[in-house]
């Protein structure tokens, strides 16, 4: 699988090469379709974020490890499911989730797994979709974008999320 590296805070991302992914129990193995580029790689890609007033957010300090692939916007089709993976055809064109909680703290219990303090973010503190391929740790991390598959991307798709479960995209006009 052939992948982009941020390797060293502050400079370019390197091509590299690894073994596709096999995914095992839950997992998701989707061939990347579409990775956006964020304002929010930019500054991953600086190792830090301005809090404003001279003040910065380091990565490393909150747990990002080098090198990881970055993006965190993607979508991708199911090439590989793993033996416990439910509700997922291969084949399917799938928006992923990047906001990854540890699933143990109050707020990933509540389903708010974007405020969890231990994040597994896809593109930030696990590998994302700067790559061939993309590995999901678990389907509820994937919506179906189904009839909008041939749409061009757009910033007007979001994905809602309640305490209770998660909603599928929503297109808004």
């Amino acid at each position: 699988m052939r992948m982009f590296q941020l390797c060293v805070c502050g400079e370019p991302l390197r091509a590299s090469e690894q073994p596709t992914p096999k995914p095992t129990g839950n997992e998701v193995l989707l061939k990347t379709l579409a990775a956006g580029v964020c304002h929010s790689d930019l500054h991953l890609a600086d190792g830090w974020f301005d809090l404003g007033g001279g003040k910065r957010l380091s990565l490393a300090d909150r747990g990002m490890k080098l090198p990881v692939t970055l993006g965190h916007e993607n979508v991708g089709e199911v090439v590989a499911v793993g033996p416990d993976a439910k509700g997922v055809r291969i084949g399917a064109r799938m928006l992923a989730d990047p906001w990854i909680g540890c699933g143990n703290c109050g707020p990933c219990r509540r389903g708010e797994e974007n405020l969890c303090r231990a994040m597994k973010s896809l593109g930030v503190f696990s590998n994302g979709g700067y790559a061939d391929h993309i590995l999901v740790p678990h389907p509820c991390y994937l919506f179906d974008i189904g009839r909008w598959a041939d749409i061009r991307p757009s910033p007007s798709i979001s994905i809602r999320k309640s305490a209770t479960r998660r909603e599928k995209p929503v297109l808004r006009t």
